[in-house]
């Protein structure tokens, strides 16, 4: 797949203000977009666009629910996705309902990765995320056919 893409092209979804974004800036990964729902973030790093810090002029900052998003045409243009899906959902300090919650974006978070087909991707978020009362399992064949 490198042959045919541009070494290091990436997308970050839930970007707020980048700090995830500028670290893989610095390590070499070129953002065709950069993805926010909350307006203050974004205005954050169009402001510093602005201002002139090196190395993030070339950000395509988009403020939208990426539930909206539509990836078509980016599979085999971009290596990786990354981001940091919201953590409320998960957090040891909240109600911890999980994929229960609306705040949940993983699965946005995977339906980026299954269309776009990078090859590879970073989501970060709260420890909590690991907590075995949090974990989703689907149904084994087995349990579906069994009565």
């Amino acid at each position: 797949m490198r042959s045919q893409v541009q070494q290091n092209r990436s997308i970050e979804l839930f970007c707020g203000t980048g700090g995830l974004a500028l670290g893989l800036q610095k390590a070499g990964f070129h953002h065709t977009a950069l993805y926010e729902w909350d307006k203050d973030s974004c205005d954050n790093i169009r402001a510093n666009i602005q201002a002139g810090y090196k190395g993030i002029e070339s950000w395509n900052v988009h403020q939208a629910d990426v539930r909206a998003v539509c990836y078509d045409g980016l599979s085999g243009k971009i290596n990786m996705v990354s981001g940091g899906p919201p953590c409320q959902p998960f957090s040891m300090g909240g109600k911890a309902q999980a994929y229960n919650d609306k705040r949940d974006m993983f699965p946005e978070a995977v339906r980026a990765v299954r269309e776009i087909m990078p090859e590879v991707f970073i989501f970060e978020n709260v420890k909590g995320l690991l907590r075995n009362c949090l974990l989703y399992t689907s149904p084994s064949p087995r349990d579906s056919t069994s009565s």
